[in-house]
């Protein structure tokens, strides 16, 4: 009877703990910021291609840093090749290293796919040959012209925790 009740014991110790690691998808590299609790992942491309359903909604990307702020490593963006999430952190807990440009990451945070009213103000028609003297002041011909290139939503996302791997 005693082994009995050691046996079942332990079967739900067990059963529990297999719950309770399958709740959160570990991933292995360098956390920064909170810890990541969503077990339901999202690659980068197809955020882009839900970017609709996904816009105000709490989410968990996948993807390979692509850029990150060279100055002091207060932003990264996140691309599949055409489109570009930009990533801030939540309250600007936490800065990445240099070493983060094309590594893997796997991050939660708040998701937003916003109209761009003027797609002039982009640096990157601007890289183009326009003038960029300020926020959406693009006042070239050329640049006028990079518009098709440019696109009319911007992405971007407030993490709360990340791993780098």
């Amino acid at each position: 009877m005693f082994k009995h009740t050691q046996m079942m014991i332990v079967i739900i110790l067990s059963l529990g703990l297999m719950v309770c690691s399958s709740e959160t998808a570990e991933v292995a590299g360098d956390q920064f910021g909170q810890s990541l609790t969503m077990t339901k992942i999202t690659p980068v491309t197809e955020v882009f291609s839900q970017a609709q359903d996904l816009n105000g909604q709490m989410v968990r990307v996948s993807g390979t840093v692509s850029d990150l702020c060279k100055h002091k490593g207060c932003w990264m963006q996140v691309s599949d090749g055409q489109n570009v999430l930009t990533v801030r952190f939540k309250d600007e807990a936490f800065i990445l290293p240099a070493t983060a440009i094309g590594r893997n990451v796997d991050m939660e945070g708040l998701f937003f796919a916003e109209k761009i009213s003027n797609p002039l103000g982009s640096h990157q028609a601007c890289a183009e040959g326009g003038e960029h003297t300020g926020e959406g002041a693009c006042e070239n011909e050329r640049a006028e012209k990079t518009v098709a290139k440019v696109a009319d939503v911007r992405y971007t996302m407030v993490s709360t925790g990340l791993v780098l791997s």
